[in-house]
């Protein structure tokens, strides 16, 4: 391991002193670019792909298959008992890692916080918003996407984590709020130009309002999720396609607004 940390002081100390005395070697600029690409070419083939080079990029990964495995049960605890009581104490007894290995990580539980919304961000994305859009523009995109939020909300054993963080911090000013404020905008955002594109391709009325749309339909989801979650209601998937229907009908190309 020291001689490649040699090689590596060796390689930037070339590429240094190339460079520095650049102004003043001008008339041999193509032999120092050369020579400067030269090391470093001659560090991959030696040390990256060697013994060494092998060990340290099985520990780089190593360290993020930990750290994705650490967010994944940080997002499932989070569903459970709120963002709030998720520390980096608990998860470790709950993945059977060292806490001080753990705190190298995050360095402190609202960066822990702010990594597992980050990490349910991309999922949610990959799993609810990308697919949907993938989905003919209009009606079939809408019912696409509240599918895909209620198939999310329904895997994760509490319920959707943006859901329950938003009643944790609400009310309390800091970093996390700001992330979760920031990504619920996002979301509402979204909702907001899915209504648009459905103007677009004459599935919604030309006067649909879609800030009202965003609001209804979202409130529709919150709707679902607790009678889902906590209500427990059988009848819940047969209430929401109900509701659905008659949101859409209401915002049809050819209805009247009420």
């Amino acid at each position: 391991m020291s001689s490649l940390h040699e090689c590596l002081r060796k390689v930037f100390k070339n590429v240094f002193y190339s460079f520095y005395f650049l102004p003043f070697t001008i008339h041999y600029l193509p032999f120092t670019i050369h020579y400067s690409l030269f090391t470093i070419h001659f560090f991959y083939v030696f040390y990256l792909t060697s013994t060494n080079g092998r060990i340290i990029l099985s520990v780089m990964t190593k360290g993020k298959d930990t750290k994705l495995t650490v967010l994944e049960s940080g997002l499932d605890m989070a569903s459970q008992l709120g963002l709030e009581c998720v520390t980096i104490g608990n998860l470790a007894k709950s993945t059977n890692l060292s806490k001080s290995g753990l705190f190298a990580h995050f360095q402190s539980k609202e960066n822990l916080q702010i990594e597992i919304l980050d990490y349910a961000a991309q999922q949610f994305s990959e799993s609810v918003t990308i697919p949907a859009l993938k989905t003919k523009a209009g009606i079939p995109r809408i019912r696409a996407l509240v599918d895909n939020w209620i198939q999310w909300s329904s895997e994760l054993t509490g319920g959707c984590i943006f859901v329950s963080a938003s009643a944790d911090f609400s009310d309390r000013p800091g970093k996390v709020r700001d992330i979760l404020l920031h990504q619920q905008k996002e979301w509402i955002d979204c909702l907001r130009r899915i209504a648009q594109s459905a103007v677009q391709v004459g599935d919604f009325r030309q006067d649909t309002d879609d800030d009202q749309f965003a609001f209804d339909i979202y409130s529709l989801l919150l709707g679902f999720h607790l009678y889902y979650k906590l209500l427990d209601d059988a009848e819940t998937i047969k209430h929401q396609e109900t509701a659905l229907v008659r949101l859409l009908d209401n915002y049809k190309y050819g209805s009247s607004p009420d």
